[in-house]
């Protein structure tokens, strides 16, 4: 009998319970599933590792590190608790960051995919959601954000504090990305205590924003980045853009892509 307090049984039961359109990313092939939820190589995309690499951890056969248990937990939409207990399974403590504070360095990985990745618009965000580089199609097709350190390089904060028509192509998509960007905001916050600048920013958004307010106070729901968006193009009026956001385990990092629809 298989036992369930073991970080492999675990990892299993948590990837069988969330569907590829819950996590975010498209079905692999074959349609036809044997069990539900992720199979196992859509849940190393999200993670980063190879599939085989998931399939040593199920089977007890490889002990994770713990960028790659922080990473699984984000892929798997983990609450706090839930995110522990994978730790302790691992054998590993409950804070992610002995320091508390959000990285803010772009690991040699996301650098490698902006420099390869010159066909698609590219940006590459911290945790707490602010842009810590991109690529020139980004610069020039989807954002503009200033050159130097600040809030208006978070996208959270500008999407609650800047006035203006909205990218989404369907407006009540908006609403859920929104809902989806706080529930992850207030994870970051409780795996990074000791952030004094993410904490400042969460603070003044909610003395600003009474929407941000509600849905920080929120339970979290299912849902997810992908969408589609329409922006201004100087060249052609507009472009319809699909917008899919890869998490890497290490340095915590979002990678987002935007691709002509």
């Amino acid at each position: 009998m298989r036992r369930d307090d073991d970080f492999g049984t675990a990892l299993r039961t948590l990837r069988r319970r969330l569907t590829p359109a819950e996590a975010g990313v498209p079905a692999s092939l074959p349609a036809a599933r044997r069990v539900p939820g992720l199979r196992r190589d859509e849940l190393a995309g999200l993670v980063g590792v190879s599939e085989e690499h998931v399939k040593r951890l199920e089977q007890g056969r490889r002990r994770p590190s713990p960028a790659v248990v922080d990473s699984l937990a984000q892929a798997l939409h983990l609450n706090t608790l839930e995110h522990t207990r994978l730790r302790a399974l691992a054998g590993y403590s409950a804070s992610p960051e002995p320091d508390g504070r959000v990285p803010r360095e772009v690991t040699e990985p996301a650098r490698r995919m902006l420099a390869r990745l010159n066909e698609v618009a590219v940006c590459v965000c911290d945790a707490s959601w602010t842009v810590l580089a991109a690529n020139e199609l980004w610069h020039s097709d989807v954002c503009s954000v200033p050159e130097t350190p600040g809030r208006e390089r978070n996208v959270v904060w500008r999407a609650f504090t800047e006035a203006g028509p909205s990218p989404f192509r369907v407006p009540d998509r908006l609403d859920g990305w929104r809902a989806t960007v706080v529930a992850e905001l207030r994870d970051t916050a409780r795996r990074y205590p000791a952030d004094a600048e993410l904490a400042s920013m969460i603070s003044d958004l909610q003395a600003a924003s009474p929407e941000f307010v509600q849905l920080w106070d929120a339970p979290p729901v299912p849902g997810g980045h992908a969408d589609r968006l329409r922006v201004p193009s100087p060249v052609h009026g507009h472009l319809d853009l699909d917008l899919d956001v890869l998490t890497l385990g290490e340095g915590d990092l979002r990678v987002v892509f935007y691709t002509a629809s």
